[in-house]
């Protein structure tokens, strides 16, 4: 492993620590912001606007109203 010896233990810090899941993160965000909606788009992933344009022009348009 290359870098600077004295930083090991700290990269190992950093791997031990949990990693929240997309569904605590959202849903925090939702505790959060009382007024945000939901809206999963069912074709998409991460880029749902290249992945699923009629679905997320959709859900942006539903939002607007």
């Amino acid at each position: 492993m290359g870098g600077r010896p004295e930083r090991l233990p700290r990269r190992q810090e950093l791997t031990d620590r949990p990693v929240r899941s997309e569904a605590e993160t959202v849903g925090s965000l939702e505790r959060a912001l009382p007024r945000v909606r939901r809206v999963i788009v069912p074709e998409a992933g991460h880029l749902p606007w290249v992945e699923d344009p009629r679905g997320f022009r959709g859900a942006g348009t539903a939002a607007l109203r």
